[in-house]
């Protein structure tokens, strides 16, 4: 497989059809119908079926989309990176985030980052846990902010100085509004909305003890602030950290911690290969902001 052929194969998937990719790459039909075409054949299997508007992919079409995106990606990032004179910092730092208090503390590094590198730039992208590790495992990020940060064999592990504490987003009008902590015993008069992570965690199974078979989960979320809308709705009440509350943007919810407290501890991690120099000079400013923190 050519690069240029799995450039032609993405263009496809994102613009849809055969007419639009051709002219987002700028070469003719047939042209890029024939590299297709070759690609098929190199791998055996059918990568897509043309529909009246807009192509649809195989499950191998699909699986081949993922890794190109990635192939592609890693191969952009590397000739950023040895196409620069050898004492230029500059560059793309790519970093994978939970929804957590904690991206005002990587901003802060950021942003001291860029004063010193004014060409370094980041990028972020948020979603779940798994999709996000994927993503770090593959070579799309640099870093992954990591809620409930873990010890792992195969990455370096930076913890942050600080926590961030469970509670529920209730309504307003929910007879939890009005307590000041929510135990097990009031945790399981309510449904739940809570993270697809969380449901099932040995954690919550602790926490809950004997009334864990009890809980009735509602529905889960990948990013938290879709479940505001959830709560807001009627569909119960939503688990979250109380970094992610802002009272005065939410009048009509209110945020009651978890009693006894549950606290988690959020890290970044990154593999155990010699990051760029944009990333380096990242991590430098965090690991110094984290040790002003201590």
């Amino acid at each position: 497989m050519e690069l240029r052929t799995l450039k032609y194969f993405i263009a496809l998937v994102r613009e849809g059809n055969i007419t639009n990719a051709a002219k987002a790459l700028h070469v003719t039909q047939p042209t890029l119908s024939r590299q297709l075409a070759t690609l098929e054949q190199e791998l055996g299997v059918q990568l897509y079926t043309r529909g009246h508007k807009t192509i649809s992919l195989t499950e191998q079409g699909n699986v081949l989309y993922r890794y190109a995106e990635s192939i592609v990606g890693l191969a952009e990032k590397c000739e950023e990176e040895i196409s620069l004179p050898e004492h230029t910092v500059a560059g793309a730092v790519h970093i994978g985030v939970g929804e957590t208090k904690l991206v005002a503390m990587l901003a802060q590094a950021m942003e001291r980052t860029r004063r010193e590198y004014p060409n370094i730039m980041f990028e972020l992208s948020a979603g779940n846990s798994a999709d996000l590790m994927d993503g770090l495992n593959k070579g799309r990020y640099d870093f992954l902010l990591e809620c409930e940060v873990r010890p792992h064999v195969n990455l370096n592990v930076l913890k942050l100085p600080v926590k961030d504490q469970w509670g529920l987003i209730v309504r307003g009008d929910s007879p939890l509004a009005k307590l000041d902590a929510v135990g097990p015993v009031e945790f399981v008069t309510t449904p739940i909305i809570m993270s697809q992570q969380g449901v099932g965690s040995a954690r919550m199974k602790d926490w809950l003890g004997d009334r864990y078979d009890d809980l009735v989960v509602s529905a889960t979320y990948n990013l938290p602030h879709v479940g505001k809308f959830l709560v807001r709705e009627g569909l119960g009440a939503m688990m979250t950290y109380g970094g992610l509350f802002d009272e005065k943007r939410s009048d009509d919810l209110r945020f009651v911690p978890l009693s006894p407290m549950i606290e988690s501890t959020q890290g970044v991690v990154w593999r155990k290969v010699t990051p760029s120099k944009p990333a380096q000079a990242f991590l430098v400013e965090l690991q110094q902001l984290c040790d002003e923190m201590r």
